[in-house]
């Protein structure tokens, strides 16, 4: 949410001053003013540098965070069971750095045996595509260094709790 009023007060910002710029821009070449056409293109970097930290943002910055996350949580995972025991089920979730996931198991999860991931989704979420490229389902990311949870459900009785056991 922060992150959406910042680009919002930049975007009114840069807006602001591209057009003070304009208008101080057009007196300029009105009077034949070589000072206001200075003070007009003075005025023009304040939407350049408005426009260019969300240019920087967008294009270099959410992308390399993105990529981090994805080498961070890649690894073999094995779904967490609730139960007294504590029961193996054989389920495995292989995510893998370049953006692929092997899935073996024959729990309800959801997703196919394999596909593609990516992380950045709605409100940070992982997104699981099928073979054919069709968004198949949402899982939420908790944890890191080496204590990484992947969680199908969240907000849904039938949550499926996916735990790091090794890295990729």
């Amino acid at each position: 949410m922060l992150e959406s009023l910042l680009f919002i007060l930049l975007i009114f910002i840069g807006g602001i001053f591209l057009l003070i710029s304009l208008i101080v821009l057009l007196f300029g070449i009105f009077k034949k003013s070589q000072k206001l056409k200075k003070i007009a293109f003075g005025i023009g970097t304040v939407p350049i540098m408005c426009f260019g930290l969300i240019a920087f943002w967008y294009l270099i910055a959410v992308p390399s965070f993105n990529k981090s996350e994805m080498e961070e949580f890649s690894g073999t995972y094995e779904i967490q069971t609730v139960e007294k025991g504590k029961e193996k089920t054989n389920s495995e979730l292989n995510l893998f750095a370049d953006g692929t996931y092997k899935f073996n198991g024959k729990e309800n999860v959801g997703i196919a045996k394999s596909g593609t991931w990516k992380t950045g989704g709605i409100d940070g979420q992982f997104e699981f595509y099928n073979e054919n490229g069709n968004l198949i389902e949402y899982a939420s990311q908790f944890g890191g260094n080496g204590n990484e949870k992947i969680i199908f459900n969240l907000y849904n009785s039938n949550e499926i709790r996916f735990i790091k056991i090794k890295n990729e």
